[in-house]
């Protein structure tokens, strides 16, 4: 690639080999995505004894599990965006450094208002953490290769989940609920310094804000040190150079109906994800299932849950939106029926945790999927950010609404059922969604969304 004519910054990507800094990027980024699982498990592990710690019901502990999940809203919404600024690697090393601190606070808390206070700066630097590390993995590899990138990201959130589960059960019974956010925070610590030495940034958006030479240059050199020619002549698509669409292009009139099933499915596939990892310690101890195999089914729930993550977007592709998520939304409600029915048995309650886990990790990350192919290039990081955001509300308002069902003092039973009718919701609304036929331009989006 020589010569004076200008060279778009995407063939670079495309033509440059798979190299080791450019997998251990996205390994990198994909430990981000694990901290974001590893960090919701564990609160959920923890909040009997902080609850016995601090002398108070266990169900006021909705509103701290809630809290987090409200930071990670604000973060992607309002912080994560300056990552389009600053830089990726920037906001990314910020944000990991803002996590890690407040997790390791978080064993100093006595109060709940302290408590409260250092969730919401965790799931702030979270919030802030995961939209970097998804676009800058996915800007340093070829566009042909970005869906199974996001969707092995996606995957670290289980699999958080599952390392969570592993250390609660080894080290709940020996150090307490504060050993386990002593790693929860000291890992991101450590994680920070390796992005801030072997983390490059993403060429893309160098090229496309136009920035000095010279991190062109070592930007360059790193995730593409086999193309030959000249940084200077590098230049972005225009729609990387532009502004992004504004939201209300997502409900125009041939797309309303769709962004609102979509956001449908999405709120309940993270909202009851999330209630799920949370609460089913709190919920199952008082019939007598310790939170020790609590623990142990919370990982297979989220075994299965890596394996069908990761897979949710090559089946969305292979075999349709209207099949798969309805589908994989009634898997993970008659794995929640059997959660409560089937406790204390943690046989049982572990079986029913692995449907759960499929279930919810297909529907979750085949939502995103589905997002990312439904809307048009022009509009497609709004579509893709703000399915995201809706999802992030879901898992605010599910374990708000959970603790009131805990403080009415309903039968364990009767709240999976609860779980269980909302994935059938989410499940209707993606059997609602248009037909997907998005193999070349001239497909059909299942938004249809016409020419946009």
């Amino acid at each position: 690639m020589t010569g004076t004519a200008t060279v778009n910054v995407g063939e670079v990507i495309e033509r440059a080999r798979l190299n080791p800094v450019r997998v251990l990027c996205v390994a990198l980024c994909a430990l981000v995505a694990l901290f974001d699982g590893l960090d919701l498990q564990i609160i959920g592990l923890a909040a009997p004894s902080i609850a016995a710690t601090m002398h108070i019901p266990v169900g006021a502990l909705g509103a701290v599990f809630s809290v987090a999940l409200a930071g990670l809203a604000v973060g992607g919404l309002v912080i994560a965006p300056w990552a389009d600024r600053l830089g990726r690697k920037t906001v990314l090393v910020a944000a990991v450094v803002t996590f890690g601190v407040f997790t390791l606070a978080t064993i100093t808390a006595n109060t709940v208002t302290t408590l409260l206070v250092f969730r919401f700066l965790t799931g702030l630097g979270l919030g802030a953490a995961v939209p970097c590390a998804i676009s800058l993995a996915s800007e340093v590899v070829p566009a042909r290769r970005r869906a199974a990138v996001a969707g092995l990201l996606f995957a670290g959130f289980p699999l958080g989940g599952v390392l969570a589960g592993l250390l609660g059960s080894a080290l709940l019974p020996a150090g307490g609920w504060h050993s386990l956010f002593v790693v929860g925070g000291v890992g991101p610590l450590l994680t920070a310094v390796v992005l801030v030495v072997a983390l490059p940034e993403s060429l893309i958006f160098l090229v496309s804000r136009r920035a000095p030479r010279r991190r062109v240059v070592r930007s360059m050199a790193r995730v593409a040190p086999d193309v030959s020619v000249d940084p200077s002549l590098l230049v972005a698509d225009a729609r990387d150079r532009a502004a992004g669409a504004p939201v209300g292009r997502l409900f125009a009139a041939d797309r309303r109906l769709g962004t609102a099933l979509l956001w449908t499915a999405s709120f309940v596939a993270f909202g009851v994800l999330v209630v799920n990892t949370s609460w089913a310690p709190s919920l199952l101890a008082p019939l007598g299932l310790p939170v020790a195999r609590t623990a142990l089914a919370l990982a297979l729930f989220n075994a299965g849950s890596v394996v069908a993550t990761a897979a949710g977007g090559w089946l969305i592709t292979r075999y349709g939106a209207r099949r798969v998520l309805p589908a994989a939304f009634l898997l993970a409600a008659i794995g929640l029926v059997g959660v409560g029915a089937l406790a204390p048995s943690a046989a049982g309650v572990a079986s029913a945790e692995v449907l759960v886990g499929l279930g919810l990790g297909c529907a979750s990350s085949g939502v995103i999927a589905l997002a990312a192919v439904a809307y048009s290039t022009a509009i497609r990081s709004t579509g893709v950010g703000w399915a995201l955001g809706i999802g992030r509300v879901g898992s605010f308002a599910g374990p708000l609404v959970v603790g009131a069902l805990a403080a009415a003092a309903w039968a364990v039973a009767g709240v999976f059922a609860v779980l269980a009718a909302a994935c059938l919701v989410g499940g209707g609304a993606a059997a609602a969604l248009r037909p997907v036929r998005d193999a070349g331009p001239s497909s059909r989006s299942p938004l249809h969304e016409g020419a946009a």
